[in-house]
């Protein structure tokens, strides 16, 4: 018996498909999509019915198990109390041949490799999971195996590259960097593959192309490896030798306690000393990479400031436990923890959500805090986000559907962002938090509100707004300026709600005038 996922749900016996019906294709792609595991009777009416159960959960799911294990075999699909599940050992499934074959390429020499991954790549027949991709069904396997496809079709270019073999590279390239513009590694790829072709300008514009795609849809700059490679290019230098780490690379994960928390944090640069405060979720990992839309500033930064960044509890590498409590106090005492632990003394960079945090942290220990730095942010949850049944949708679909929420908070984030935008950033929140700690700490930015505490700061503060944001209204940075006793406004003109690529020398530039001032 043998089952395929990678492309449209189906039972293979002897080289022929097994009938079946849409509900119990639905029912082996949740299993199958949960190999190995017992999957509760519940948990599968809920997958198979959602809202719309029928009268008799319990006995629709009986007669429906039967059903399907009359077609594969008692040995294939069992039940294991409280639910079901099915024996992985008594039947061959495409997606574990599929990661079988790439944990050997991992380790094989570049010709082999390249066969391994040809043997793996042969196996899809269309998108993981077919039309369950896009629903709990399967929705997270998909996009596991989705992304290891993507992998494997760089890791495959790579080897070629390795064996001198770029004219076999390219034609897999061309179209997988038209279709993933925003995937750097398969952009570089690209690049050296035109340039050991000897077409030099093709590679170079490649790079342009990426470059202002890159500003267009994310505001981001590409990262040090891939200017590096534009350079080694341009002077005909041989690509793909070590480049100089970029800024964030050196970041190395420390930790701190913050009451019953572990706090995960990291440090790079020499400066002034510089905190930028977490995201609404984000990952010290993610950051360093060059992927958070925070990025390209950071990275900028850390070439003038002792810049640390943390991660805050639930998310990234402070994945310890799920938050009992996702409200100010304890955002706080991991603030101030940070601090403490890097020097008891520091100026704050707060951004989008973080504006509450700074602001109390500032308030209730000011010796900890020399300066304070807002961008596109606010004191007031409830003021600067007045539209109630959008915070409840956009909480919704974070808890329920990444792919969803991310589109319509790319599309604030961005105006006009494209698809691949949009996977963009859901693959970073996806790598920076589980869903249901994203939509906890989503949740309770709406509630905040430390407008109080203004009048009590003491710190000197700078204010950067676009003039036009989306998703933190213009008034939230008129109320920090007025409110604040000694702050400065910058007005940014734009749409946007974080730094866009164009904007980042002056944005820096304001930054460390300010805190060397």
């Amino acid at each position: 018996m043998k089952f395929w996922v990678l492309g449209s749900v189906e039972a293979v016996d002897a080289d022929q498909p097994l009938p079946l019906s849409n509900r119990q294709r639905a029912l082996l792609a949740a299993l199958l999509a949960r190999s190995g595991e017992v999957v509760s009777a519940d948990r599968l009416a809920e997958l198979l019915w959602g809202d719309a159960q029928p009268a008799d959960p319990v006995s629709a799911l009986h007669s429906l198990v039967s059903r399907l294990r009359r077609i594969l075999g008692p040995e294939v699909l069992t039940t294991r109390p409280p639910g079901y599940a099915l024996r992985p050992d008594q039947v061959e499934i495409d997606a574990v041949r599929f990661e079988d074959l790439l944990e050997q390429a991992r380790q094989a020499p570049p010709a082999v490799t390249v066969s391994l991954l040809d043997d793996a790549l042969g196996l899809w027949r269309g998108t993981a999971f077919a039309e369950f991709a896009d629903t709990d069904v399967a929705r997270l396997a998909a996009i596991r195996l989705t992304e290891a496809r993507l992998t494997a079709v760089e890791a495959r270019a790579a080897a070629l590259l390795e064996c001198d073999r770029p004219a076999e590279a390219l034609p897999s390239l061309e179209p997988f960097v038209a279709e993933h513009p925003l995937r750097e590694r398969g952009r570089a790829l690209l690049m050296r593959a035109l340039y050991e072709l000897g077409r030099q300008a093709d590679a170079l514009q490649s790079y342009r192309a990426y470059k202002d795609h890159l500003a267009d849809e994310l505001g981001l700059e590409p990262s040090e490896p891939i200017r590096r490679l534009e350079l080694e290019i341009l002077r005909h230098e041989v690509p793909g030798t070590p480049a100089d780490p970029p800024p964030l690379a050196g970041l190395r994960a420390r930790y701190a306690s913050a009451g019953d928390r572990t706090i995960a944090y990291a440090e790079i640069g020499t400066g002034p000393p510089l905190i930028a405060l977490p995201a609404w979720v984000s990952s010290i990992e993610v950051t360093a990479s060059g992927r958070d839309p925070r990025s390209s500033l950071l990275q900028r930064l850390a070439g003038h400031t002792r810049l640390t960044l943390y991660d805050r509890y639930g998310t990234g590498l402070s994945r310890g436990g799920v938050p009992g409590d996702y409200g100010l106090e304890p955002s706080v005492t991991e603030l101030a923890a940070v601090i403490r632990r890097t020097g008891g003394r520091a100026s704050l960079l707060a951004m989008s959500q973080a504006g509450p945090v700074a602001i109390a942290c500032a308030a209730r220990h000011p010796e900890l805090v020399d300066r304070l730095i807002f961008f596109g942010t606010y004191a007031s949850g409830p003021s600067a986000f007045i539209h109630t049944d959008l915070n409840r949708t956009l909480v919704d679909l974070v808890r329920a559907h990444w792919g969803l929420g991310s589109r319509l908070m790319a599309d604030l984030y961005r105006p006009g962002a494209s698809d691949a935008a949009a996977f963009h950033l859901a693959q970073v929140l996806r790598d920076s938090a589980p869903r249901e700690v994203a939509a906890g700490y989503l949740e309770a930015v709406y509630d905040i509100d430390v407008s109080e505490l203004l009048p009590q700061i003491t710190a000197p503060s700078l204010v950067l707004h676009y003039n036009h944001d989306r998703v933190v209204p213009f008034a939230g940075a008129r109320q920090l300026a007025t409110a604040l006793p000694h702050a400065h406004l910058v007005p940014l003109d734009g749409p946007y709600h974080l730094p866009d690529a164009a904007d980042l020398p002056a944005v820096v530039t304001a930054i460390r005038d300010f805190l060397t001032s």
